[in-house]
C-alpha cells in the first residue's frame, strides 16, 4: 500500500495547483460584431427613393394623359350635338273578346238514392263523373243536378229551372 501512496504523492506534485474554474469566460464584444445602424439604412434609403420615383413618374404620365383628353373634348371648341327623339304612339288596347252564350242543359228528372243516384239531363240518363257536352256531372242532391264547365265553375241545375 505504501506504493501507491507514494505515487499518488508523485501525481500530486507533478500537477500544477491552478484553481478549477467553473465559470466560462464571457466573449468582449468587439467593433467587428456590432452591426452598423448604416449597414441596412443605406439600401433601405435607396430602395425608397428608387419606389417614390417611378411612383411620381407614373402619377406625371397620367396627369398628362387626362389633361390631353380633357383639352380635347373641349365644350366651348365642339359645337352641340342634338339627338332626335322619336315620337312613339302608344296602341290601341285589344278588343275585347266576349264569349257566346252557352246553352245550358236542362235537367228533367232526379231518381235519388244515397248510394247511386242518376238524373235525366237533356234526354240522357247520367250519374255523377259522368260526361255532358263540355260539362262533367260533380253531384247529385235531391233537388238540384252540380255540373263542372271547362273553366272549372261550377253550374247548378234545379227542378225549378
Amino acid at each position: 500500500m505504501s506504493r501507491i501512496n507514494d505515487a499518488l504523492k508523485q501525481a500530486r506534485q507533478a500537477q500544477p495547483r491552478t484553481p478549477t474554474n467553473t465559470f466560462t469566460p464571457q466573449h468582449m464584444a468587439t467593433n467587428e460584431d456590432r452591426t452598423s445602424p448604416l449597414v441596412w439604412l443605406i439600401p433601405s434609403v435607396i430602395i425608397f427613393l428608387i419606389i417614390a420615383g417611378i411612383f411620381f413618374m407614373s402619377w406625371s404620365s397620367a396627369h398628362r394623359t387626362v389633361n390631353a383628353i380633357v383639352g380635347e373634348n373641349d365644350i366651348s371648341t365642339n359645337p352641340p350635338v342634338v339627338i332626335e327623339v322619336p315620337v312613339i304612339t302608344p296602341l290601341p288596347p285589344p278588343p275585347v273578346i266576349v264569349p257566346e252564350p252557352v246553352e245550358l242543359p236542362v235537367l228533367q228528372g232526379i231518381f235519388y238514392s244515397a248510394t247511386a243516384p242518376t238524373a235525366i239531363v237533356d234526354n240522357k240518363n247520367v250519374a255523377p263523373g259522368d260526361h255532358l257536352k263540355q260539362y262533367r256531372v260533380k253531384e247529385i242532391t235531391k233537388f238540384a243536378v252540380i255540373l263542372t264547365g271547362p273553366d272549372g265553375k261550377d253550374v247548378k241545375l234545379g227542378l225549378n229551372q
